[in-house]
Formats: C-alpha cells, sequence, structure tokens
C-alpha cells in the first residue's frame, strides 16, 4: 500500500492541483491507503481548501515552519504504507506513472529509493538527479567534471535526456520520490538538521549504508526515467530565491561537515568563501548592473551570502528569517 505526503507553505493554489491531479488518478485508487497534507504554518487559505475539497486526506498544521525534514517526519509518523511518496506541493501526478515507480519497487527488492523523471508541463525533460556535493564538485565546473569523468552516466545528471532505462545514482530531486517504509524506520526518517535542501541527498547517502540480503549488498537509490512527474519548477521558492540560495548554503555546510572531516570541511568553505569574494568583486565592476534584474538578483545574492560569511555563518538567517 502507498502513502502520499506533501509538504506545503502558502501554496494553496498549487497544492489545490496536486491534490486534484491525485485524485484523478484512477490507477492509484486500489493502491492509496492515504494522502497526508503537512502544512508549515501557512499564511493563506490552505487549511480551509483542503478540509473542504479534498475531506478524505489527512491534514496536518504545524505552528511555526518547521522545515522540510522536520514535516515529513512528522507526515511519516501518521502514516502507515509500506511505500511512501513524498512530494512538493509545485508538482502534479500524471495518471499511471506512480503505478509503474511502484512496480519497479516491487519487482526490484534492492531498490531503497526511486525516483521519476521530472518534466515541466510541455514534458520537457528535467535534471531528476544530482551528484553528491564534494570539493571537486566545488572547484571544477559541472560540464568539466561530466568531460572528464570515466563513470557511468549516473555520474552525470546532465546526461538524462539520453536514458531509456533504471539506473543507480548519487542523489534524487528530492520534488518527488518513493521510499520503501522500513528504509526510512532503519535510518530514523530525514535528519531534521536539514531545514531546506540537501536532506533528500543525506538520505539517498545513508540509504546505500544500509544492507540488503545476506551478500553483503547495500539497497540501491534508483532514477527510474519511465516514469514522470511534472515538477513546475522553482514556484515554491521564488519568492524568496535570496533567501532560499543562503538556506541552500546553509544545508551545504551542514551536510560536508557531517559527512567529511573537519580539515575537509574548512577547506571546503574557505573555497566557497572565495568564490563568493570573486564573483562580488566582478559584479561589482559591471556598469550595467543596475538596470539588468537578473545581475542585481546576483549581487544582492552574493552580498548577502559574503555578510553572512562575515557573521559566521549563522543558522537562523535564509528561510528561516
Amino acid at each position: 500500500m502507498l502513502s502520499i505526503i506533501i509538504i506545503t507553505k502558502d501554496t494553496e493554489e498549487l497544492l489545490k492541483n496536486l491534490l486534484s491531479s491525485i485524485k484523478k488518478d484512477k490507477t492509484l485508487e486500489p493502491l492509496l491507503k492515504e494522502v497526508i497534507v503537512v502544512d508549515n504554518a501557512s499564511s493563506d487559505m490552505t487549511g480551509d481548501m483542503v478540509k473542504k475539497d479534498f475531506p478524505g486526506f489527512l491534514y496536518i498544521r504545524n505552528e511555526r515552519n518547521e522545515g522540510f525534514a522536520a514535516a515529513v517526519n512528522k507526515g511519516f509518523f501518521h502514516s502507515a504504507g509500506e511505500f511512501i511518496l513524498f512530494l512538493n506541493s509545485d508538482t502534479l501526478i500524471i495518471e499511471g506513472e506512480t503505478k509503474k515507480m511502484l512496480n519497479y519497487m516491487e519487482e526490484n527488492p534492492d531498490t531503497g529509493i526511486c525516483g521519476p523523471q521530472l518534466v515541466y508541463p510541455d514534458m520537457r525533460a528535467q535534471r531528476s538527479f544530482a551528484y553528491i556535493p564534494s570539493l571537486v564538485s566545488e572547484i571544477l565546473p559541472r560540464s568539466l567534471i561530466e568531460l572528464l569523468s570515466h563513470e557511468t552516466v549516473s555520474a552525470r545528471p546532465s546526461a538524462l535526456l539520453s536514458l531509456t532505462s533504471a539506473i543507480d545514482v548519487p542523489s534524487l530531486i528530492g520534488a518527488a520520490v518513493l521510499i520503501r517504509r522500513n528504509i526510512l524506520e532503519s535510518l530514523g526518517g530525514f535528519d531534521e538538521r536539514f531545514f531546506f535542501f540537501l536532506e533528500e541527498t543525506d538520505l539517498c547517502l545513508r540509504t546505500r549504508s544500509i544492507k540488503y540480503g545476506t551478500e553483503g549488498k547495500t539497497y540501491r537509490v534508483v532514477f527510474y526515467p519511465h516514469a514522470k512527474v511534472i515538477h513546475l519548477q522553482g514556484k515554491t521558492v521564488a519568492r524568496n530565491w535570496v533567501q532560499g540560495r543562503i538556506e541552500y548554503n546553509i544545508s551545504l555546510y551542514k551536510f560536508i561537515r557531517k559527512h567529511h572531516t573537519y580539515l575537509y570541511y574548512m577547506v571546503f568553505k574557505t573555497i566557497r568563501f572565495f568564490k563568493c569574494f570573486v564573483f562580488l568583486m566582478i559584479f561589482s565592476t559591471l556598469p550595467f548592473l543596475p538596470v539588468r534584474e537578473k545581475l542585481k538578483r546576483s549581487y544582492t545574492y552574493y552580498t548577502k551570502l559574503f555578510l553572512w560569511h562575515i557573521k559566521g555563518c549563522p543558522d537562523n538567517t535564509g528561510l528561516h528569517s
């Protein structure tokens, strides 16, 4: 049986469209045990909408924004499905596609986490899996890493358009991921130190440490391109883009510190601060900065990122503020 858990904050219309798409998917009716909406203290009419238009779905409201990982864990605590599908509120279900993922998971019991092909509304493919952040990916451009890589396509997220079969990947994009219940129970859920960003990367990394069977193998993290989910990319953070990027840096440093030595963390942090300073100096010399909105936004971001570093990289900023 399947439980669907959705985290939302101030995305009433997006959420309504998502919940409607779930109801319209008739292939899910015999499989779906419950839909759980966890609301991180929305200031819009999200709660009234869910209770009025989707009375069969469970609505849980947090009195403050607890972040994505904590909200996911709360939803998981109230769930009972063998499989858990986590969805961002800026996604839409396509009829029959979720069932494809479920079928794949049932046929491949060594798959711990499965992610679909994320697509735009016109069905163009989006990047659906990602690198694990590291010193190498921090220093070298992604395109150069891929050019020099001798690894399989699973290390090359930008090559997704050529994929026609399921592959093991380093990490999945968290907009839509299907996870076995026993995986979450074994790991104790998502790490709540990640307020937003990289909580799914951390989970993918930890999943591959769980033993499967008796042959010393571990659970797999799989990108499954035969199943598709529409992702209205960036809709949930577009209104707070700069704060969102600061929040990403907060999570990034937590991720590096958690999975590497202190020396590795300090080198990583120093390089990122130096890059921030260089970019800020470059933007400051651009004579056309005032009339280019994207450049102005980038300049604002690097200015705030620089000041954030100077202040000691506090956690209580970004999307917390």
